[in-house]
């Protein structure tokens, strides 16, 4: 399960940042080679993508990063113990 972005910076792996975005692992890690995306690089020559900022860089008339703070807004109030809970359920 992904946290929410509000409660801490999700630093994503190219593999999650191109499922995300439903993009293949060499266009994100194209678009780290030409500086389009925002990432950091990790001492073992890995890199890591922040979630927030990735969605912020995107292009478009579709507010997906707002869309995502609503739902972190709306679930603010939830524990990690019932959010395990309601997974369970199902």
């Amino acid at each position: 399960m992904m946290t929410t972005t509000a409660a801490r910076p999700q630093l994503l792996t190219v593999r999650e940042a191109a499922g995300l975005l439903n993009v293949n692992e060499r266009t994100v890690r194209r678009w780290i080679e030409d500086d389009a995306v925002p990432y950091l690089q990790l001492p073992s020559g890995s890199y890591r993508i922040p979630q927030g900022a990735l969605l912020a860089s995107l292009r478009g008339n579709y507010d997906l990063a707002g869309e995502l703070r609503k739902l972190d807004e709306r679930n603010a109030e939830l524990t990690e113990e019932q959010v395990q809970a309601a997974l369970a359920e199902q």
